[in-house]
């Protein structure tokens, strides 16, 4: 029988208050909403054990099966499970700034959690163990979440997750435990260095370093009235039966470039130097020290600045750069409780920023000047002298533990033998012991510095043994590519052969005081093999000139005879005096920008004329192509002249050195393209065998040999000084594929204005 409504007198069928009704979809959607990346789900709950004032939270990871999130923080009780994780949109987090135990700020977002374990996968089973005040026991929580099954039901309201709620003894450890199963797709392909990335900003390195020094041990940290306060939080992440704990913060300590473990057991000091990866230590020290200390431990991690410290990493580099830069410091602890203000960013009780700002050159502890004492000649060299290299705080993350004496074990005579806390509780009381903690600890930070700079010694000397080796390999090589090359005469093979093995020397010899050689070297031969051309023509005309000044002249005036040999000393003085030209160029210029543009054309046929003569009597063509209103680049006109004279004898001697009576040819090529000025020099000659291409460059290094030629006598820096000289003013000089029919070409590139920059 169908319902019939009856109005009132006013027509009214009904009247009250209705609640809003909430489709359970509505957690698939804002979980799908709120957490774009599987990633992002496991920090949220990560972040989630941290604001329960866990000290450790572990992810285990076994795909496709599960994702286990768990920890040993305060837990939930059922009142927290029921108004809190069962409440959408609960401002519990908001009300909640600190946490309850050790007032951690509040890391996580309201009510992401539950969103993420949605997310991640289709069911969820929640154990949680904690103090329930109210009832005063301590109880566990299980709860089990089908998310597929509530997502048939319309109402959330309806939705009913089966749980139960037990007592457990007082010794069971608190914490929650998330166990994900039915694995989504997206969660069965975990990045999980983005996971130990995301989550780096609330872990500590203390709480690692704690158990290094405890042998394992769990200590609680205390304040002086014995109240907990927070002892940092350490994050695992497991793969699968992978046996690693996977602490994440101790794996950004691991990297550490240097490692000091100093401990102090009565008078017996063993300190010992680490380098990563190396179980054995590098440098190790047993000793006596007398003190009042008693027992120390310390365990300090050397990080500096250097490019492949945090390569290879479960996190971002740059990230753990930062972290380390956050939680630097030294920091002293007296048994469980931390000595403020020892190891804050503000204390340098150490003294390592004072003596860092001002270069202090001479150590400072006992263990340094016993072991590693300095000479005055390594004291002066900046090269030499390991102080120079001393680790600064910022660089350091370590801790000190030490077992100062406690009220009632003072002398009440007032003898303030041993480690004392301050009256205010703020350091230690400047005495006898004191004194010997900071000189112990800093003993152990000057080690760290010799053992720095003696690793760096030896990884320089390893690294130019090594290639040493590599020159001669390639030296043999370019050796037989040399003697196997038809278009080299067998005489000039012997002298190329002479030259590579003599430059070979050079190399292998590596005396104390090669690079001054070598810098004395390039600035006497700024005019390269146009000095030594000169000095041969300019001793030639001398003789002339001394012996036929005078008389020359007038026999010339009486003789038509003697006029060949008046012009002959006309042509050498005019030799001599573009050589001279050159030459005050070169010195009195090399440095001298040029006021305004200058046209190329006309450097390049005067660097033409000045071995004119000499290309000529060897068949050798020299062409020049470049505009005639090319304008150079920005750099002084000598050094352009100069790169150009150096290319052109190189290209001479090479051309020279070739078999057959064919003409030889040298092409300059000059363009502006862009910002740039772009000059090359490319030659029919021998070539350059591939194994000596990336030496041309290299101080020191020719394939000439001194003989009766003005270019034979190359001293191996004409296109060292090239390639300098072209990077000096932002440009850049390099071998590049020659044009047809040529053998070899070398390409210049040079600013066209100030401030361009390669």
């Amino acid at each position: 029988m169908p319902k019939t409504s009856h109005a009132n007198r006013d027509g009214m069928l009904d009247r009250g208050t209705i609640s809003f009704t909430i489709e359970s979809r509505i957690l698939r959607e804002l979980g799908e909403r709120l957490v774009k990346q599987p990633e992002v789900a496991i920090v949220e709950l990560i972040k989630n054990s941290y604001d329960a004032d866990a000290i450790e939270c572990s992810v285990e990871y076994d795909p496709p099966r599960s994702i286990v999130v768990s920890d040993n923080g305060a837990g939930m009780t059922l009142d927290r499970f029921t108004n809190g994780w069962m409440r959408i949109g609960t401002s519990a987090k908001e009300d909640m700034q600190f946490s309850d135990v050790y007032s951690r700020m509040i890391t996580g977002e309201k009510g992401i959690g539950r969103f993420a374990v949605r997310f991640l996968g289709r069911a969820l089973s929640l154990v949680s163990v904690a103090d329930d005040e109210e009832r005063g026991i301590r109880t566990r929580l299980t709860a089990t979440f089908d998310w597929p099954k509530f997502d048939r039901h319309e109402d959330l309201g309806k939705v009913q997750v089966p749980y139960e709620l037990v007592e457990v003894s007082g010794d069971t450890p608190t914490g929650t435990t998330l166990t994900i199963t039915r694995l989504r797709t997206e969660a069965s392909r975990l990045d999980l260095n983005t996971v130990r990335t995301g989550s780096i900003g609330i872990l500590t390195p203390l709480r690692s370093l704690f158990r290094a020094m405890t042998d394992g041990d769990d200590i609680d940290v205390v304040d002086e009235e014995g109240l907990l306060t927070d002892p940092g939080f350490l994050l695992k992440v497991r793969v699968g039966d992978d046996e690693d704990e996977g602490d994440v913060a101790a794996s950004i300590l691991d990297a550490y470039v240097l490692r000091a473990r100093l401990r102090l057991q009565g008078d017996k000091i063993d300190l010992r130097i680490y380098r990563r990866g190396l179980k054995s230590p590098y440098l190790k020290i047993v000793d006596t020290y007398p003190n009042e200390i008693g027992k120390l431990y310390a365990d300090l991690r050397f990080f500096p600045r250097r490019t492949g410290t945090f390569t290879n990493m479960p996190v971002d580099g740059r990230r753990a750069q930062s972290w380390v830069g956050a939680n630097h410091g030294v920091a002293v602890f007296d048994r469980s409780f931390r000595v403020q203000p020892y190891g804050s960013q503000a204390d340098d009780w150490l003294r390592l920023q004072a003596d860092a700002a001002r270069n202090h050159r001479d150590p400072r502890s006992t263990i340094a000047g016993k072991h590693f004492a300095m000479s005055p000649q390594v004291r002066a060299d900046t090269s030499q002298n390991w102080m120079l290299r001393l680790p600064q705080s910022a660089q350091l993350v370590g801790l000190v533990q030490v077992e100062g004496k406690r009220s009632n074990e003072l002398d009440p005579e007032g003898d303030e033998e041993g480690l004392i806390a301050s009256a205010d509780r703020e350091g230690f009381v400047e005495n006898l012991a004191f004194t010997q903690l900071s000189d112990l600890v800093r003993g152990a930070v000057e080690a760290i510095a010799f053992a720095d700079r003696r690793l760096q010694q030896e990884e320089k000397q390893a690294e130019q043994e090594a290639l040493v080796a590599s020159i001669r390999d390639r030296t043999q090589t370019a050796i037989s590519e040399v003697q196997r090359n038809p278009n080299i005469a067998a005489a000039d093979k012997v002298k190329i052969v002479a030259a590579i093995a003599q430059t070979q020397q050079y190399v292998e010899r590596r005396e104390e005081d090669a690079r001054e050689r070598e810098q004395q070297l390039e600035v006497m031969s700024l005019l390269g093999v146009v000095a030594g051309f000169m000095t041969h023509e300019f001793g030639v005309a001398l003789q002339e000139l001394e012996s036929t000044q005078k008389e020359l002249v007038e026999l010339a005036k009486s003789s038509s005879k003697f006029l060949p040999q008046v012009e002959s000393f006309a042509g050498h003085i005019r030799q001599l005096k573009e050589f001279v030209t050159y030459s005050s160029g070169y010195i009195q210029g090399s440095r001298a920008a040029p006021a305004k543009p200058y046209p190329v054309r006309p450097r390049l046929q005067q660097v033409k004329r000045v071995f004119g003569k000499y290309a000529e009597e060897r068949n050798i063509d020299v062409e020049i192509s470049a505009e005639i209103d090319l304008a150079a680049a920005h750099v002084p006109v000598s050094l352009y002249n100069g790169i150009a004279l150096n290319l052109y004898t190189n290209a001479l001697k090479a051309v020279t050195a070739k078999v057959g009576k064919q003409r030889g040819k040298i092409a300059f090529r000059a363009w502006n393209e862009g910002k740039w000025h772009y000059l090359e020099v490319s030659d029919t000659g021998v070539g350059i065998p591939n194994a000596l291409q990336d030496r041309v460059f290299d101080p020191l290094f020719t394939t000439t040999q001194s003989k009766n030629d003005p270019l034979g006598s190359g001293m191996g820096l004409g296109l060292a000084l090239v390639r300098r000289g072209a990077e000096a003013f932002g440009g850049r000089a390099e071998l590049v594929e020659p044009p047809a029919d040529f053998s070899t070409c070398v390409r210049v590139r040079l600013p066209l204005s100030v401030g361009v920059r390669r």
